[in-house]
This record gives structure tokens, C-alpha cells and sequence, in this order.
């Protein structure tokens, strides 16, 4: 059987869509799963053991520049393999307009699953396909598990595993990340996420030093995981935890004595992929990141992952991982500050994943 599973992003849904992909290759014998995305996340299925092939539909590009020779030239390609493959099977797992246009391109496939009205993003999308999945969103609320329900009603079977298994990631060789981990030897050290495709998801620049400072004084070196756009932002940050580290160090003889000589209150992280990312986190004793793809990554690797959540349900988009946390998002009145999740409940919570 040949199976088209779309799920075009966003990066951390892409994550959240692994265990509907796996369970659909392990439990239909002989399927050769072939995967629609975008092709920034590409990478994320490379070497996964459940996707034999990866179709990039690089449909953000294409909106850009709908008359440009080169989106005609991919668009002609995307469908001249979408037809070609003669799928038996759609799985469109992502529910919105964009994925039915893909769901359509295979036409030839008799059966195309997808959400019913009740659970689709965009209701036009079940207008392409021509099996509805409607979940009980009271008794299962996360996007993980309605993906799965898509791969129950292929299958007829249940109880697959919910976590995304990431391992071709983790043990995908990268020589950057590689590098950096060398230069860091035995040193213990965390991942800090602060930065967000969405501004009011982020975590506060205050709270994050303070975390960072917290973590050194543990001798545990924070470091700031930064994305393609971020660098700037990330190195005006270690800059401004060097000068307070420095002060800190300089007036507090309590500090000096509870922290590691070796260790910085920021270092940079170096640069990865999407891929990579998981990578560099399966290495960290600690993930700390507000809700986004890296986050999502960390704790599907197992890394013991504590996700900030503010605007964003998390029912709906916690982390899933054996060892995942969620902070939600305090009120303004909390603290003097203001601060959004305050720096010792989040330094108590990561005592909690750190034990």
C-alpha cells in the first residue's frame, strides 16, 4: 500500500505528527509512507525509520511568488511526483486549506482520511477528503492524539505510543553541534529557549538572567539556544549577562563562593538546524524554552524539559516526553515586576526535573 501522510508544519505540529506517521508504517504491513512538508522541516523526517519518503511542498515560498518561474517549476514537480505515485492512501493530518490542495493533487487515491468539520482548523478541508475523523476534544484535547485517532481509523487498531520518537535525530552525526560538544567536555550545562515565532510567547529577558544566574550558581552552565533570525537577539543577551555576572561576582563574596570558576552565566549555543537541535539537547541535563518546536523536540529526545506556556492552550500543545514539565503563565500581580513566570518558580520547577 501506498500512503501520501501531509503534515506541512509548523515545526513543532510537525513533532507532534510522528507517532500518527509511525503507528500508520508499524501497523499496515508492507506500506511505503511517503511524507508531504515543508521544506525547511524536511530535516526533522531525514533517516526516520517509519518515512521512506519525503515530498517538500514549500507552500509559504510559493504564496510569496505565486507567478514566479521557479515556484511554477516546483509546484509542476511537487505534483508531477504526487500523481506518479498512484497513493491508495491520503492521511491529511493537518486539517487547513493549504493540506487539501495537496490531498487533491493525489486524486487517484480512493481513500483520503482527514478531520471532520467538528475538528478541522479550516472547514473547507473536508471538502477534499472523503472519510471524516471527529474527535472528542474534552476527552482528547492534545493535537497529538488527534493525529493518532486518524491513524486508529486507518488501521482499526489503538494504544500506540504518543511520544515522537526523534532517535534518527539524535543520532544523526552533525559537525558543528559535535564540535561544540567536545569544546564543552564534562561540563554540565542547560539549554535556554527564550525566543518564539510569536512575540507575547516568549520568556522575559528578566527572568531569563536571573534563571541563568541561578543555574551558575549550581554550577551549571546556561546556555542560549538561538534560530534562524535570533542571533542578534541572543547575543545582545550573554552580553548583558556578562556585565551583570560580573557585577554579581564582583559584590557578593556568597556568589563567589557557590559558583563554578568555569562556568559564564550565558554562553551562545552553537548554530543548529532544526535537526540538530535535538542533537544538542539530547547532550543538555536540562531544557528550558517557552512553547515552540526546540522545546517540543528536547522532551520527545527524553531531555528533562520544562515548557513555559503563556497565550497557548496547553492541553492542547504540552510537551510530550518522559520527562516534561509545563509552567503556565502567572497573572501580572504575581510580583512587583510584572514578570510572566518569575524567576524562582521557575527556578523551582526546574529543581523538580533536575532531581
Amino acid at each position: 500500500m501506498r500512503v501520501l501522510f501531509v503534515r506541512l508544519s509548523s515545526f513543532g505540529d510537525v513533532v507532534f505528527a510522528l507517532p500518527a506517521a509511525k503507528a500508520l508504517k508499524a501497523a499496515l504491513p508492507g506500506t511505503r509512507l511517503a511524507w508531504a512538508v515543508e521544506g525547511a522541516l524536511a530535516s526533522l523526517l531525514e533517516g526516520a525509520p517509519y518515512v521512506d519518503e519525503i515530498l517538500v511542498a514549500n507552500t509559504r515560498g510559493w504564496r510569496k511568488d505565486l507567478l514566479g518561474r521557479r515556484t511554477r517549476e516546483e509546484i509542476s514537480d511537487f505534483l508531477r511526483r504526487v500523481r506518479g505515485a498512484r497513493f491508495d492512501l491520503v492521511v491529511d493530518a493537518q486539517g487547513l486549506f493549504k493540506s487539501a490542495l495537496v490531498t487533491a493533487a493525489a486524486f487517484s487515491a480512493g481513500r483520503r482520511v482527514g478531520f471532520g468539520f467538528r475538528t478541522a482548523t479550516e472547514r473547507i478541508n473536508c471538502l477534499f477528503t472523503n472519510e471524516h475523523v471527529d474527535v472528542d476534544r474534552a476527552a482528547r484535547p492534545h493535537v497529538v492524539d488527534q493525529m493518532l485517532a486518524l491513524a486508529e481509523r486507518v488501521t482499526g487498531k489503538s494504544g500506540f505510543d504518543r511520544t515522537p520518537d526523534v532517535r534518527h535525530l539524535v543520532e544523526r552525526e552533525d559537525p558543528v553541534v559535535d564540535s561544540w560538544l567536545l569544546q564543552m567536555g564534562q561540563q554540565r550545562f542547560a539549554l535556554l529557549q527564550p525566543f518564539s515565532s510569536k512575540v507575547n510567547k516568549e520568556w522575559g529577558a528578566d527572568d531569563l538572567l536571573a534563571f541563568a544566574q541561578r543555574l551558575a550558581a549550581d554550577g551549571i552552565q546556561p546556555v542560549l539556544r538561538w534560530g534562524p533570525g535570533e542571533e542578534g537577539r541572543a547575543a545582545e543577551l550573554v552580553a548583558l549577562s556578562k556585565k551583570i555576572f560580573s557585577s554579581s561576582f564582583s559584590s557578593s563574596s556568597s556568589f563567589r563562593a557557590n559558583t563554578s570558576s568555569s562556568s559564564l552565566p550565558l554562553l551562545l549555543a552553537p548554530a543548529t538546524t532544526p535537526a540538530s537541535s535535538a542533537r544538542l539537547a539530547a547532550r543538555s541535563g536540562l531544557f528550558v524554552g517557552a512553547d515552540t518546536g526546540p522545546t517540543h523536540l528536547a522532551a520527545a529526545a527524553g531531555v528533562p524539559t520544562l515548557a513555559l506556556f503563556g497565550p497557548t492552550p496547553a492541553e492542547r500543545f504540552s510537551p510530550v516526553g518522559p520527562r516534561a514539565a509545563v509552567l503556565r503563565e502567572f497573572p501580572a500581580d504575581y510580583n512587583r515586576s510584572g514578570s510572566r513566570w518569575p524567576a524562582d518558580a521557575v527556578d523551582e520547577a526546574a529543581r523538580i526535573l533536575l532531581s
